[in-house]
């Protein structure tokens, strides 16, 4: 049986989005914001090309599901800062919604780490629509207030974090790629 290859172009995707967070730090500093606003578009593609890829090949591996959840943290942390940056004003009135948030995704993760002894992310439905969420709310506060949609952003990844604590809690050491907990039996 031969060992899976580290080195793929869905891989090499999520490497990217991985190594080129930093980048934007750097482009948002620029005088103008498109350099910024075509690197998050990149990146975010990357999001989206990764996983489609690896499973479309067969590329999907252990390995790279670690690398896509770490790039993933990456991505949507530093784009969670650049909304505070750029839109202070969609993002106050929802802070007690961010911070609820933010408890859910650590009870996520400790749930995780008691059942699995890891900490570990799933790529359920309601994560993955958040994923997008955020990448097309981001960028269309360039253009509107996003004040609630922000709001509902938030909400519907406090219920993703509900919804993967149950998992872990109830199903133990469950694939990363499982996308919901309604596919789960006892």
């Amino acid at each position: 049986m031969s060992k899976p290859s580290y080195i793929n172009v869905p891989n090499a995707l999520s490497l990217i989005r991985l190594l080129g967070v930093p980048l934007l730090f750097y482009l948002i500093h620029l005088e103008s914001v498109l350099w910024f606003i075509s690197w998050f578009i990149i990146l975010g593609l990357t999001d989206y090309f990764d996983g489609l890829l690896a499973r479309r090949w067969n590329q999907a591996t252990a390995f790279g599901s670690h690398l896509d959840a770490i790039a993933d943290v990456a991505y949507y942390l530093s784009a969670a800062w650049f909304f505070f940056i750029l839109f202070p004003d969609y993002l106050v009135p929802n802070l007690t919604y961010v911070y609820a948030m933010l408890v859910m995704f650590g009870l996520s993760l400790v749930i995780a780490r008691a059942k699995t002894g890891k900490f570990k992310f799933l790529h359920t439905h309601l994560s993955r629509l958040c994923g997008v969420l955020v990448f097309f709310g981001f960028l269309l506060s360039f253009a509107m207030d996003t004040t609630y949609i922000l709001r509902g952003i938030v909400m519907i990844y406090t219920l993703a974090f509900i919804e993967i604590s149950f998992m872990f809690w109830l199903y133990g050491d469950v694939d990363t790629d499982t996308r919901t907990i309604l596919r789960l039996k006892k």
